[in-house]
């Protein structure tokens, strides 16, 4: 199937953009007069969309665009209401063909607002033709994604059908590292 072959190689220039973001002020941001650094979602998504506009380049048969405001969309917005996700990857100007939604979350965010995003995934998915959905989280530098994460999304994958094997969970544990698909 073609989609899935898109798919896949969409998802390899993902690793290799993660793998390339080696400096740690993109996962923590280093702040004056304070101890610890900080995560900043946009400067991690900031560096994220550089690193795969580098690999995907100018002949890649999708557009790569960042936080795209959907709410003057006259389709998504009937059906989605205002949403604005991290990246999209589509055909611009066509409702059909549209590859990937993803949502970004540092690994420290609030349960709800995971579960928020895994929602959107889900609306974009049902209702405005995208085949796939990515979860991706950042940070830790573990072994391990923190379970928490891991069990909201087994939930909700469990929850709803259409999202099995639609919508990837993808841990991205620190500079340098290669994502890590937790769950297919």
């Amino acid at each position: 199937m073609w989609v899935k072959k898109e798919f896949n190689f969409f998802l390899e220039s993902l690793y290799m953009a993660c793998k390339n973001m080696r400096d740690r002020h993109y996962f923590q941001l280093p702040v004056a007069g304070k101890e610890d650094p900080i995560f900043r979602e946009r400067v991690y998504c900031y560096e994220l969309y550089h690193q795969l506009r580098k690999i995907l380049g100018d002949n890649y048969r999708y557009k790569l665009d960042g936080e795209v405001d959907k709410n003057g969309h006259p389709i998504i917005r009937l059906e989605l209401g205002a949403k604005k996700p991290d990246f999209i990857v589509h055909k611009p100007g066509t409702m059909i063909d549209n590859l990937v939604v993803i949502e970004v979350k540092p690994v420290n965010a609030d349960i709800g607002r995971i579960k928020e995003d895994m929602e959107t995934l889900k609306g974009f998915i049902e209702k405005a033709d995208y085949h796939y959905g990515i979860l991706l989280i950042y940070g830790d530098g573990k072994k391990k994604l923190p379970k928490r994460i891991v069990k909201e999304y087994h939930d909700f994958l469990e929850k709803y059908e259409i999202v099995r094997n639609r919508v990837y969970l993808i841990w991205h544990g620190g500079p340098g590292k290669r994502p890590k698909i937790i769950h297919k």
